[in-house]
């Protein structure tokens, strides 16, 4: 008795349906673009605007104070040529009425009164600015009859639109060693101590960085740095429809809450819920939480403490890279005259609670959300398909065209994506990028609250 074994034929497996990426890119490009001209409409940096020619003339202004204490120790031309470099500067940077009679007060403290009269009656324009005419007539009073022939709520004036400059206009004539002039030349002195200070530590900071930068690339080609992360199997298009269903819902949640008018910082949190959402797609897609935790970097890696430390490392390392976006953003911004609008310098005013929970926003909640969607599910996504190199630059435009600072400011945000994406090639596990872009916002929060409050 014989026994046939009769074989099963395989059947062909059917291709995978290319339609939910499709979709999920078409969905991520729109949602993107209209992002992108929500950015963009007229208007929509006006406050912030404003918020930068106030701290424009601020630091002008202390500058002028700090140079004419230092002409009257020694009355050097250098120190004039410097006066007259920072009119000139501040002249090419002047755009509105306020700017330029700004311009004109520092002219009057840099050169002497006539001068100053001289440039607010070169001042055209003003017929549809009453509160810049009012500003005029205040100043030429000043020049001519002292602060003291102003009413008081003509000084208050002064003081609330020129902020540092109006006051500065207030004291003119005032001898050094009496107030309000003493308060204006120790607030001036201690602003340019600060930025003396904050140069040197930038130059020490650099030389590190290029130092560990130049380090780093000669092990990466001696073999010594290797690549933990794994892209695995293929997963279709399963990430990148988490990433979609993220940008649906965290830009759905922007608008609910824009809906419900003016709300704490605090709201913010609830944008941590959609993780728990694109967990559950993912997972009901096919993926197992082991998958999940690989793909998305959720691990310890080689340890907390040491995956920390190299976030730390890697962050300062590729501070050159970041300062060569930022040197880019920079000539952008001076040449098409668009300025990078960031909403966080609309929160710097509040008390400690306040500046705790925006401290809590910039280092905690923004480095693991946006950690774990662009650096875990769309870079995961990115690279079963490609090289690093374009996976990373794909996923660091669309991290920088999705922040709210504009179109000049993609190269620098873009520069700072890329250093996370390859923390993240480089470990494996997400804790180092998280780590360095806890960094990167402490550091910004930190130096915005110590120069512009």
């Amino acid at each position: 008795m014989s026994t046939e074994i009769t074989s099963v034929p395989v059947l062909p497996q059917r291709p995978l349906s290319r339609a939910p990426i499709v979709l999920s890119w078409v969905l991520i490009v729109a949602l993107l673009g209209i992002v992108v001209y929500g950015n963009a409409r007229p208007g929509k940096g006006a406050p912030y605007d404003r918020f930068v020619s106030d701290q424009r003339a601020r630091m002008f202004g202390m500058l002028v104070v700090q140079l004419k204490s230092l002409q009257k120790v020694n009355a050097s031309a250098p120190i004039q040529e410097r006066l007259d470099g920072l009119i000139r500067q501040m002249d090419e940077e002047s755009v509105t009425p306020e700017d330029k009679i700004r311009a004109a007060i520092l002219t009057g403290e840099s050169r002497d009164t006539n001068a100053g009269l001289a440039r607010l009656s070169s001042i055209s324009g003003i017929e549809n600015h009453p509160d810049a005419a009012d500003d005029i007539r205040s100043i030429r009073t000043i020049y001519q009859d002292g602060a003291d022939a102003l009413p008081p709520v003509s000084k208050d004036r002064l003081i609330r639109r020129h902020g540092y400059v109006g006051r500065l206009v207030l004291a003119h004539g005032i001898p050094p060693d009496r107030e309000p002039q003493k308060t204006l030349q120790a607030e001036a002195l201690w602003y340019v101590l600060r930025l003396s200070v904050l140069g040197f530590g930038l130059v020490i900071l650099m030389v590190l960085s290029l130092g560990l930068f130049i380090g780093g690339c000669v092990w990466f080609s001696r073999g010594k740095i290797g690549r933990a992360y794994s892209a695995g199997a293929s997963s279709g298009g399963t990430f990148l429809e988490g990433f979609a269903l993220y940008l649906i819902l965290f830009l759905g949640l922007g608008l609910l809450l824009r809906y419900l008018g003016p709300l704490s910082l605090q709201w913010t949190w609830m944008a941590l819920l959609i993780l728990p959402a694109v967990y559950m797609w993912i997972s009901l897609r096919g993926t197992t939480v082991e998958q999940l935790r690989q793909a998305l970097g959720w691990h310890r890696g080689r340890g907390f403490l040491r995956e920390v430390g190299a976030g730390l490392a890697g962050y300062v390392a590729g501070l050159v890279v970041i300062a060569i976006g930022c040197l880019v953003t920079v000539f952008l911004i001076r040449f098409s005259g668009v300025h990078a609008a960031s909403p966080i310098v609309q929160e710097l005013n509040g008390g400690p609670w306040h500046l705790l929970g925006l401290y809590a926003i910039a280092c905690v909640f923004a480095p693991v959300m946006e950690e774990t969607m662009f650096r875990g599910v769309l870079f995961h996504h990115m690279r079963q398909r490609w090289g690093w190199a374009a996976s990373a630059v794909v996923v660091s435009f669309i991290f920088a065209m999705l922040h709210p600072q504009g179109w000049v400011a993609v190269p620098a945000l873009g520069a700072i994506a890329v250093v996370l994406a390859a923390l993240r090639e480089w470990r494996g596990s997400l804790i180092a990028p998280v780590a360095a872009h806890a960094c990167n916002n402490f550091a910004v929060l930190t130096l915005a609250l110590i120069f512009l409050k």
